[in-house]
């Protein structure tokens, strides 16, 4: 083993820094500062490439931990990129992981894997807690908890892993115009993804997600019904003929179903004024919605 100063070893200078040894081997998802890139191993299996940034602010200190889920371009420094200012702002880490789709076609990735997969310890959500879990045993989280944003298809993955695993870590949850939702609802014609048809979901798990903190956003331009990547499907195309218009009907499900099962909804329509389909300006809006009391 490699020694360092007097006699110290690397182990020991670990654990003078108060993390433990199974941390020492943890891979360092994070650079001192900036950005960087790296990979996870999952126990799905699978290997994920994360883009990361640790602002000025979180060189020398643990902060909070931001996940941004990119869209349908699967561009995970895009992702990251889009939060950079906001990092630099509110001293928050950013870690954006990759689904590519060899290991994530759109079942495993917008659909969590869920569709004909009855052990939850297999769905994709379950890698966004098992990151977190390497993300803190690398000693640069603080908190027990974490933010997470998803754009587009990033949102549809980000809106199902809130209705279908109430009990994540999620302190906030931002999704920011998807394409098409599952609706908070376990009857009626359309299942899984289209509702929560089909999932082990019951009255008490859509209960728990409904009085979790989410920000449903929309960006108020994003009312193009021919975009070239909106989901054109029959179930798709029930929830309205754009992306604005099927967030507005999402919400107004989740606002019955709350009534219904006699919760507080704490779910909020945000809608982003001269924004249409652009993660940028979804993520500029989430980051002053999400940091304002800070």
């Amino acid at each position: 083993m490699q020694r360092l100063g007097r006699g110290l070893t690397a182990a020991a200078l670990v654990l003078c820094f108060g993390l433990s040894a199974a941390s020492a081997e943890t891979p360092a998802l994070f650079a001192p500062t900036g950005a960087d890139e790296g990979s996870y191993v999952d126990p799905l299996p699978a290997t994920v490439a994360v883009s990361t940034y640790v602002p000025p602010a979180c060189a020398a200190k643990p902060c909070p931990l931001l996940i941004a889920i990119h869209g349908m371009g699967r561009n995970a420094k895009s992702a990251r990129d889009a939060w950079k200012a906001a990092s630099d702002q509110q001293g928050v880490l950013v870690l954006a992981p990759r689904f590519d789709k060899d290991q994530f076609p759109s079942r495993g990735f917008q659909q969590g894997g869920v569709r004909g997969e009855p052990d939850q310890t297999k769905w994709t959500f379950g890698l966004i807690e098992r990151l977190f879990d390497a993300a803190r045993a690398s000693g640069r989280v603080a908190g027990n908890s974490y933010t997470i944003f998803g754009h587009s298809a990033g949102a549809q993955f980000v809106h199902r892993m809130v209705m279908l695993m109430p009990d994540a870590r999620i302190a906030t949850a931002a999704v920011a115009n998807a394409g098409y939702y599952t609706l908070p609802a376990q009857a009626g014609e359309r299942a899984y993804p289209y509702s929560l048809k089909g999932t082990p979901a019951v009255d008490a798990t859509l209960a728990a997600a409904l009085s979790r903190p989410m920000l449903v956003m929309l960006g108020d331009r994003d009312t193009d019904p021919d975009h070239h990547q909106l989901n054109k499907s029959r179930g798709a195309e029930e929830q309205g003929p754009t992306r604005f218009a099927r967030g507005e009907h999402f919400m107004a499900a989740a606002r019955d179903e709350a009534r219904r099962l006699g919760v507080a909804l704490r779910w909020r329509e945000v809608v982003v004024p001269g924004v249409a389909h652009q993660q940028s300006g979804m993520a500029k809006a989430a980051a002053a919605a999400l940091f304002s009391a800070r």
